[in-house]
């Protein structure tokens, strides 16, 4: 999996990682609860995101227009949270 996007596709992961700073950054960089608490509430908020953007739409190559990782912008950001997620309980 490459750093790729696509238009808009790049809120999909700096989505996630501007919601885990403003945790980090109001509750404390050991708040862990706070952080998974973040995390999901990203996640909720890029498959919103994404769905508004890419809805139906699809470009000239078939694919949605808002591309994360490759993947539409929604599947990606709720990736990347979830990878965030579970990143706080090892």
């Amino acid at each position: 999996m490459t750093l790729t996007w696509r238009r808009l596709g790049y809120l999909g992961f700096m989505i996630p990682f501007a919601f885990w700073g403003l945790a980090a950054v109001l509750f404390g960089h050991m708040a862990f609860g706070a952080f998974r608490v973040a995390f999901v509430l990203a996640a909720i908020t890029v498959w919103v995101v994404g769905n508004r953007l890419n809805g139906d739409d699809t470009d000239d190559d078939g694919k949605a227009p808002h591309l994360t990782f490759g993947m539409p912008m929604q599947k990606a950001g709720v990736l990347v949270s979830l990878a965030g997620l579970v990143l706080t309980f090892l």
